[in-house]
């Protein structure tokens, strides 16, 4: 994968530079300050995936992001978690939208080929807090869930429910190699690297164990939420 970091800041590129490059999977990492020579990159061919930062002087980089979507993969990279802004990022064509410090090296990588292949990744970012009335307890946060595909989502409440990947694959009837690629893929989306880093978002927001799918009429003895923590150790 070959990367350009485009932010006015010289030392976030060079921090940019220090992180990914040797990651597995990125063969070089470029960078620049300027705009035009960002659009000139892209138009040569040199470039698989754009991290573009949102507040620059000469061009923000939400105006100078559907220069650059036609011509590669641009994820939004930045210290905004605006809502609002994420909104207007991807609707500008951004493929994802990341926050500094919300993922290591190889989850950002993770993130960036998730964006390539077509998937829409937001990390990072605080979520608007829905319009609740006094009497209505809160549900679960709809745009967390949004974020995996269905199947994610089940796994995703199975592993929050305490079931290791093994456990999954029964559960589903799948095999645990198929668990474990669902497990990797719903981590860079939900830009977390470990198992109980997992967990512990999704049953923040509102999910996990009877949450936003059907009770297992299987799944007999006690509910097992409370010792999910206790398996968070287990990679993927």
């Amino acid at each position: 994968m070959r990367i350009l970091a485009v932010d006015d800041n010289p030392i976030i590129r060079m921090g940019l530079r220090t992180l990914l490059e040797g990651t597995e999977g990125v063969t070089s990492v470029i960078d620049t300050g300027d705009p035009e020579e960002a659009v000139a990159h892209v138009l040569a061919g040199w470039v698989d995936v754009v991290l573009l930062d949102v507040r620059m002087p000469a061009m923000s980089g939400l105006e100078l992001l559907p220069r650059l979507a036609g011509g590669a993969t641009v994820v939004m990279l930045t210290h905004t978690d605006d809502p609002a802004t994420v909104s207007e990022a991807i609707a500008a064509g951004a493929a994802g939208y990341l926050v500094h410090g919300a993922l290591e090296p190889r989850a950002m990588v993770d993130a960036m080929r998730l964006c390539q292949g077509g998937s829409q990744v937001v990390s990072g970012v605080t979520a608007g807090a829905p319009s609740v009335g006094h009497d209505a307890a809160p549900g679960p946060d709809p745009t967390v869930r949004s974020l995996l595909s269905p199947r994610e989502a089940e796994v995703m409440d199975l592993v929050a429910d305490g079931l290791s990947n093994g456990e999954v694959a029964q559960r589903l009837f799948v095999s645990e190699k198929t668990v474990k690629n669902h497990v990797n893929s719903l981590f860079a989306k939900l830009g977390v690297t470990t198992r109980s880093q997992a967990i512990v978002m999704w049953l923040r927001r509102g999910h996990g164990p009877g949450r936003g799918r059907p009770e297992d009429p299987a799944k007999t003895g006690p509910d097992l939420g409370p010792h999910a923590l206790g398996r968070a150790g287990v990679h993927p």
